[in-house]
């Protein structure tokens, strides 16, 4: 007999389907590898389909190897966190998406604001509370016969137990640990609608339009960082993001574009007061 935790309330389908546009088809899974691997998959065996992965919503309630950039694992609980993966196709060449994240990162954040939640972002794909980390992503590029198939992937902890946060190998916080009283499926429709929105911003007049909201919403915005390449770290001050949406980074009065890659970017350490 499996018994769930009182506290734990899994996805409701017939709900999280109700809120989404009829444009948007719906997956759930009990148990799966990766929700962005899922899309992946779906897309190969389905690619000349129109049930493809474009316009489709895959979630699950755990993820055995959840992905993140530069090769980590997401971790999260069975049933208290957010798993998810939309997949749209842009009329596009792979080559002209830049600030792809970015744009994925301020509909997270809209969809945020209206529960109260006040977070930022931290170039190029987190999402942070008070120099935690709430929220990743993870935005994957196919090139198809008519342009581009973002694969879109979304991690929130909606309710992280302590035990799995001592796993992560960087501060994090929660929805919960905020205060936040939102349901899994109502963010899941929040979040949702705000990347369509944003999508369709994006497909018609590119990253332009949201280069003011990034740098204004960006934790490190006019901060001293460290730009991290590889083994190499370099000191320098953030000065926003460029059309394509790179980091402008500045060095000694030089300013340069760094693109996300295999770059991490975090705050410049403080020196201890003596």
């Amino acid at each position: 007999v499996v018994r769930l935790p009182t506290d734990v309330r899994l996805h409701d389908l017939d709900s999280i389907r109700k809120g989404l546009p009829d444009q948007l088809s719906v997956q759930l899974y009990d148990y799966i590898d990766s929700t962005n691997s899922a899309m992946l998959r779906r897309h190969e065996v389905r690619r000349h389909s129109q049930a493809g992965a474009a316009n489709h919503l895959i979630l699950t309630e755990f993820q055995s190897a959840g992905r993140g950039r530069r090769g980590k694992v997401w971790l999260g609980d069975y049933g208290r966190n957010i798993a998810m993966t939309l997949g749209i196709e842009l009329q596009t060449n792979l080559n002209a998406l830049g600030g792809l994240s970015s744009v994925v990162g301020l509909a997270l954040l809209q969809a945020l604001e209206l529960e109260g939640v006040h977070a930022q972002l931290k170039w190029p794909n987190d999402v942070w509370v008070k120099e935690q980390k709430l929220a990743g992503i993870l935005v994957e590029l196919v090139p198809t016969k008519t342009g581009t198939l973002a694969v879109v992937g979304i991690g929130i902890n909606a309710d992280l137990t302590n035990a799995q946060a001592s796993k992560i190998d960087q501060s994090v916080t929660s929805l919960r640990r905020l205060g936040a009283s939102i349901s899994r499926d109502d963010l899941v429709v929040a979040v949702c609608t705000s990347l369509l929105e944003n999508f369709d911003v994006y497909s018609r007049d590119g990253f332009a339009p949201f280069l003011e909201a990034f740098d204004s919403a960006h934790c490190l915005q006019d901060q001293a960082a460290t730009l991290v390449l590889g083994r190499e770290s370099q000191e320098g001050i953030v000065r926003g993001v460029d059309i394509t949406g790179g980091l402008r980074f500045e060095q000694n009065g030089v300013t340069r574009v760094v693109s996300s890659g295999e770059v991490s970017l975090r705050p410049a350490a403080r020196e201890e007061p003596q």
